[in-house]
C-alpha cells in the first residue's frame, strides 16, 4: 500500500489525537451526579419573549408548582440563540420582586396621589380611545 506525504501526516495526527484523548479518561459520572441536583430538573420549561425592547429575544422560563423558579436565554430562538442582554437576564427579578406593582394605579390630572383602580375602569378610561368609549349611565 502506497501512502502520500499528506496521507501520512493525516494518519499520524489522527493517531496522536486518539492516544491523547484516550489517556484523558472521560468519566461522566460526576456530570450525571450534578444533573440530578439541578433546581430545574423537574420544572416545566415555557418559551416566551423578552418584554423590554422590540428585538424579541427568546427566553425560557421554568416553573414548578405554579411558581417561577428560573429564566434563561432560549438557545433554539433564531434572534438571540441563547444570549441575553443585562435587562433580559434580569427579567426573573422583575417577576419575583415584592415591590412590583400588581394592581393598576391612576393619578388624576393635577393630583399628587396615586389611587388603586380596578381593571375595568382602567381599560375604559385609559386604554380605549375617547371616540370608541361606550357611554354608561
Amino acid at each position: 500500500m502506497e501512502i502520500s506525504r499528506r496521507g501520512f501526516l493525516k494518519l499520524t495526527g489522527a493517531s496522536t489525537l486518539t492516544v491523547i484523548l484516550g489517556d484523558l479518561g472521560f468519566d461522566l459520572s460526576s456530570v450525571q451526579a450534578q444533573v440530578k441536583n439541578l433546581k430545574i430538573k423537574s420544572a416545566q420549561a415555557t418559551p416566551t419573549i423578552c418584554p423590554y425592547c422590540s428585538v424579541g429575544c427568546g427566553i425560557l422560563t421554568y416553573a414548578e408548582n405554579g411558581r417561577l423558579i428560573n429564566t434563561e436565554g432560549d438557545p433554539d430562538h433564531p434572534i438571540n440563540q441563547g444570549a441575553l442582554c443585562s435587562k433580559g437576564a434580569a427579567v426573573y427579578q422583575v417577576h419575583d420582586n415584592e415591590k412590583r406593582v400588581k394592581k393598576p394605579l391612576y393619578r388624576a390630572p393635577g393630583s399628587d396621589k396615586w389611587e388603586e383602580k380596578d381593571w375595568d375602569w382602567v381599560l375604559d378610561k385609559i386604554a380605549v380611545p375617547p371616540h370608541l368609549q361606550v357611554w354608561r349611565p
